[in-house]
């Protein structure tokens, strides 16, 4: 009899606070939806974090054309209410360069890209791959940086013939990362601000596709798990 009446209290305060989320996830749902449409209505790329879903969207007029998979992810707080974004800094741990060379007048240029060999007898001639040479080029760990200070931090998978010292920073990084931002996090409380960021691990070419991609005052959407 016990046992049956402690089932009826755990079902009784269960059920409202399953339903509360519920409408909470709803209420998010349908802000999302409603930013998207705006966004959408501008016809320019956007992009969408869903983090439930471990996913990030490429949409333009509300129609994906891109899909990234989110391989992991880490959270230190959250924002209130937010849903839509602007990027407002985009800082890399090693920022693309492209090479330079010298002229006379002691100035820098950038070096030309080299034309593509001639093709073979018989081959027909391909087209420069510009797109690729360009995101090769790009870093895989970097912080976005919204509109409203939340840091969006990428890191890529560690390679399989990543050097000693790369493991050794890698994980570091990885086992040090909680108590890192512990640090911060108090820092910014005495400051009077609140310290909020998202850790997420792509495959090593699209974290580079992202960084390519999204542009300082580009736009997104999070839809937060």
């Amino acid at each position: 009899m016990r046992l049956l009446a402690t089932l009826l209290l755990t079902i009784l305060f269960w059920v409202p606070a399953a339903a509360a989320d519920d409408v909470a996830e709803l209420a998010q749902t349908n802000r999302l939806l409603q930013a998207e449409f705006e966004l959408a209505k501008s016809q320019k790329l956007y992009f969408i974090f869903d983090l439930q879903a471990s996913e990030i969207l490429y949409k333009v007029s509300g129609v994906t054309v891109a899909r990234l998979p989110i391989l992991s992810l880490r959270s230190w707080g959250r924002p209130a209410d937010g849903i839509a974004y602007t990027l407002a800094k985009r800082t890399a741990r090693k920022e693309p360069q492209r090479e330079q060379i010298a002229i006379p007048d002691g100035r820098e240029e950038e070096k030309p890209t080299p034309p593509p060999a001639p093709p073979k007898p018989g081959e027909p001639p391909k087209a420069p791959d510009l797109q690729a040479l360009e995101i090769a080029d790009m870093p895989t760990e970097y912080e976005l940086q919204l509109d409203d200070g939340t840091l969006l931090s990428i890191r890529s998978t560690l390679p399989e013939n990543a050097s000693f010292q790369e493991k050794l920073r890698y994980y570091k990084d990885k086992y040090s990362w909680f108590i890192s931002r512990s640090l911060i996090s108090l820092s910014q409380h005495r400051q009077g601000s609140s310290y909020n960021e998202m850790r997420l691990t792509l495959p090593e070419r699209e974290a580079r596709m992202l960084y390519w991609s999204f542009q300082e005052g580009g736009r997104c959407l999070v839809h937060w798990p």
